[in-house]
């Protein structure tokens, strides 16, 4: 099969043409369907109909920030190509809302923020500065800038206890304990709605190409860095929501929708690319260009240096 030539257009789109992630629609949702590359984009088509009945829908492939795929979904290749290519992070979700995900291309040429992340994870003291902010814009305390991050983590897990008693008891739900295993509402609303935040969190690292392994608060996971991300909007987002949407007919159709609701209203993608930003601005490097690396020095590239130069 060929295709046209605006069905391909974002094989070449330079990435500085590409829309920018905060004007991208936050997240699409889609299960039992099948996602294929038409002649004019992407569309998805459902599964579990009849041949004629089948009900057909084109994604905003350029537009999208996270694509999620549910189970009974399927992708073919040159749709994952184009979704790629135009800077959409697809999440495959799975039982309990549990993901992998897939690689978008950066909406960015530059290794500069990625080079300054590097820079920041390797000095300790860096580090404890970075949490500090990240705790800031997470809990609104002001942690000590001399206290260690495992202090931190300790001050943060007990607020989070906290929370997650007073949600308990506002909505009479007797016994709660959190456990990513477990199938009650609560639980598996927890699950869902940070797991579209973790969606989110890997866009914002693709747009600026940040390495989503390498983490400030949380090390040891490719992931480290999403959870950083996704734990700013927990104690305000998905916690309240799970908790809330529990008695609801629909709990996870109810977390979905007032997740996609608050992403928006609390502007929760820039506000995570404005996060890394802030806590990678101090360790940007002075050039912003494509240079070759020495033992003391650092030389432009593209250059042939064969010849003695």
């Amino acid at each position: 099969m060929t295709y046209s030539q605006q069905a391909l257009a974002f094989a070449t789109l330079p990435a500085g043409h590409q829309v920018r992630l905060e004007d991208r629609v936050s997240f699409a949702y889609i299960d039992m369907a099948v996602i294929y590359q038409g002649r004019t984009g992407v569309w998805a088509m459902q599964n579990d109909e009849g041949e004629k009945s089948k009900k057909r829908i084109q994604l905003p492939a350029g537009g999208l920030a996270v694509l999620a795929l549910g189970p009974g979904t399927s992708i073919s290749h040159p749709a994952m190509t184009s979704l790629t290519r135009s800077g959409t992070t697809v999440v495959f979700t799975g039982t309990g809302g549990s993901n992998a995900y897939a690689a978008a291309t950066p909406l960015t040429s530059s290794a500069r923020w990625a080079i300054a992340q590097a820079h920041l994870v390797s000095d300790t003291e860096a580090v404890k500065t970075a949490a500090v902010k990240l705790y800031k814009r997470q809990l609104g305390i002001e942690m000590l800038p001399g206290g260690t991050v495992n202090s931190m983590r300790g001050i943060e897990g007990r607020t989070i206890r906290d929370l997650y008693q007073k949600l308990a008891r506002q909505h009479k739900i007797m016994g709660f304990k959190r456990d990513v295993l477990s199938g009650d509402p609560v639980n598996t609303g927890l699950n869902l709605g940070n797991s579209i935040l973790y969606g989110c969190a890997a866009a914002a690292c693709t747009a600026i190409g940040a390495n989503p392994a390498l983490g400030i608060i949380h090390r040891g996971n490719q992931r480290s860095m999403l959870f950083d991300l996704a734990d700013l909007y927990k104690p305000s987002v998905t916690i309240p929501l799970a908790f809330s949407s529990a008695a609801e007919d629909d709990p996870m159709a109810a977390v979905r929708i007032g997740v996609r609701q608050a992403i928006h209203r609390k502007k929760i993608l820039p506000e995570m690319v404005d996060a890394l930003m802030t806590v990678l601005s101090p360790h940007l490097p002075d050039r912003d260009d494509d240079r070759l690396v020495g033992e003391t020095t650092e030389s432009s590239g593209h250059t042939n240096y064969g010849d003695g130069q």
